[in-house]
């Protein structure tokens, strides 16, 4: 077992991991934004959809780095190959089903959430090659949950190097034609990004039965697994709900979005999420290498370090959250001019990223206590808040705020503003009332 590794050791290589599995969007939207506006349009509206699918796999990936960060820090090597293989197993299972219906029935979804005729074409083709494929995305999110949460962030890192470097070289040959091969456009992009998640599952594979685990563990799969799953579902449930009602609320967002403002706007706020997630990226990173840290301190029966852990933690990702957010305020027509040259979309955008400057510390909050929460084990109160902020605060506001009172695309952002706030307070709180000290996963 490796000696317990510090933030600055976990959160850097998730930091650059993350900060490169975002380009696979960002080359994607940005290549894609050189060829047609509305290709880029439909590849965000295809990636909101996946991106709820992809949180049916959280159901296990998140109780999965939980209770392998647990059991690593209480040192049961059993219950870790036990706990890593059903959840590989189920998410092979589900991700196959989803994948089936993503390919006979990924049309008609699309159109239910508000696709527009223009954007169709396009999404179409994307989702039905990226949205076939999303089996690959359920295994690989589970191999990279029990991979990190031994502490092996680097090696997560470097997977995701080579994926980001076969994905982006196969959108521009897709996309420009280069090396005489056929323009392609969104279906060239949605095979570049298939084909680099593929090699990335199989590199992450080989690294697990190389370095952590024996392939022996499925051996566990015939020792009452429904044991094992309940536990998976009891943790992971739960977060799985609490990301889900983020991604739903967003969805909704972005009809409410393409029904009452346009194509215009809904195009604006696809670039504007691609840069925001530039600005979130060390609270994310920070926020998984706490739940690794508090997960593996709670396993290790290691309490008040991990209470004073997490709030560490917290104080050090709001300092790269509030200069994210100054950054954005100054930064951010600049920033839109990158991907688009329609003086109208730059400039709704700049003033949507004014508003966000204000949302990022807010959002810190949930990002790195939720995370702090989930990996003691708490994640009904995370949940519980989410319904109630994100719906009653962030979508309803965003409403009356974006469409009632008439201010658009920042309206809508303030709404969310509010959410995020709202509900970061009251997480702190949860935070140091020290309840979640209880919630503990181990028998």
């Amino acid at each position: 077992m490796e000696k317990r590794k510090n933030l600055y050791q976990l959160a850097g290589p998730i930091f650059i991991e993350i900060l490169l599995f975002m380009l696979l969007g960002v080359a994607d939207i940005f290549m894609l934004s050189q060829f047609d506006d509305r290709a880029a349009g439909a590849v965000g509206a295809s990636n909101q959809l996946i991106g709820n699918l992809n949180l049916i796999f959280v159901i296990i990936s998140a109780g999965t780095a939980v209770l392998v960060a647990q059991n690593v820090g209480a040192k049961r090597r059993d219950e870790v190959e036990k706990v890593s293989a059903v959840s590989l197993a189920m998410n092979l299972i589900v991700g196959i089903i989803i994948s089936i219906s993503m390919i006979f029935f990924g049309d008609q979804i699309l159109i239910k959430i508000g696709v527009t005729p223009d954007l169709m074409k396009y999404a179409s083709e994307y989702i039905t090659i990226v949205g076939g494929a999303l089996f690959f995305q359920a295994i690989l999110n589970t191999l990279t949950a029990i991979i990190r949460s031994h502490g092996y962030t680097k090696e997560t890192m470097i997977i995701t190097v080579i994926m980001n470097i076969i994905n982006i070289f196969g959108d521009a040959v897709f996309i420009f034609g280069l090396l005489g091969v056929p323009v392609l456009g969104v279906k060239g992009v949605a095979i570049a990004t298939t084909f680099s998640r593929i090699c990335a599952t199989i590199a992450a594979f080989i690294f697990l039965f190389k370095k952590i685990l024996s392939i022996k563990m499925f051996s566990h799969l015939n020792e009452r697994p429904l044991i094992v799953l309940k536990k998976l579902f009891k943790i992971g449930f739960p977060a799985a709900m609490e990301n889900m009602s983020y991604s739903l609320s967003q969805t909704v967002l972005m009809s409410i979005i393409l029904i009452n403002l346009g194509e215009s706007a809904y195009i604006t706020r696809t670039y504007v999420w691609t840069i925001v997630s530039f600005a979130m990226l060390f609270s994310i990173a920070i926020g998984q290498a706490n739940q690794i840290m508090i997960g593996q301190l709670v396993g290790a029966r290691e309490i008040e370090e991990a209470y004073q852990t997490g709030l560490k933690n917290f104080k050090i990702a709001m300092i790269f959250s509030v200069l994210g957010g100054i950054i954005l305020f100054f930064f951010g027509q600049r920033f839109m001019s990158f991907y688009t040259q329609t003086d109208s979309i730059i400039m709704l955008g700049a003033v949507t990223l004014m508003v966000d400057a204000f949302l990022e510390p807010g959002r810190n909050f949930n990002i790195v206590l939720i995370n702090g929460l989930r990996g003691a084990g708490d994640v009904i109160f995370p949940v519980v808040m989410a319904i109630i902020s994100m719906w009653g605060i962030g979508v309803l506001g965003g409403y009356f705020f974006g469409i009632v009172l008439g201010y658009g695309l920042p309206g809508i952002w303030v709404g969310l503003l509010l959410d995020e706030w709202f509900r970061g307070i009251c997480v702190l709180f949860r935070w140091r009332s020290r309840r979640w000290t209880k919630k503990a996963l181990l028998g």
